[in-house]
């Protein structure tokens, strides 16, 4: 497993890549129809807010990077999200999700997510949180073992209830080389 994952900015180039993992049955029970979620993306790629990245990695002990995964960050308090209405202003909420089923249940998914939360407060936000479904095991799971620490359950604004997680860090499994803002390949 990589020590340093790549986090490229994603652009309407990635949306067949995109598109494709986001019609998989396992993103798509917890991501919702893809082409809304496509079209949501679309909204945001050329700027805004949310921060959206393919995660890059190599897979199996190849050489060659391989893009595997995607995460986005964004600000609580620019959108109304009631059940985050309580975090620090500066704090910068994660969404994710793996989409090549050849890197599930290796650690890439806690490791990179641990590497990005890292790189978030080092760039200065005031804190990191993530609010998976509560019926969304694998996720919960995932997100403590990234060193996130699980907080109240809250109901979302689409009426599902999910956990508050906060990332609380703890011993780095990587050193970070880049930065999620600063990398708009």
């Amino acid at each position: 497993m990589p020590q340093t994952y790549q986090f490229k900015r994603a652009t309407r180039e990635d949306f067949p890549l995109l598109y494709g993992w986001l019609s998989q049955a396992a993103v798509r029970e917890f991501w919702g129809d893809p082409d809304r979620e496509l079209a949501l993306i679309e909204e945001e790629v050329d700027g805004g807010d949310c921060n959206m990245h393919i995660v890059w990695g190599i897979a199996d002990g190849r050489e060659a990077a391989q893009p595997f995964a995607f995460i986005q960050d964004w600000g609580p308090e620019t959108v109304d999200i009631p059940h985050m209405d309580d975090v620090p202003t500066g704090t910068r909420a994660i969404d994710v999700f793996l989409g090549d089923a050849a890197f599930l249940g290796q650690g890439h998914a806690k490791a990179f997510v641990r590497q990005y939360a890292e790189l978030l407060l080092a760039n200065g936000a005031a804190r990191v949180v993530s609010d998976p479904e509560c019926r969304n095991a694998r996720s919960i799971a995932m997100f403590k073992g990234a060193g996130f620490e699980q907080g109240p359950r809250r109901i979302c604004e689409t009426g599902d209830p999910v956990y508050i997680m906060t990332f609380k860090g703890g011993d780095s499994i990587a050193k970070p080389q880049q930065t999620p803002e600063t990398d708009k390949t």
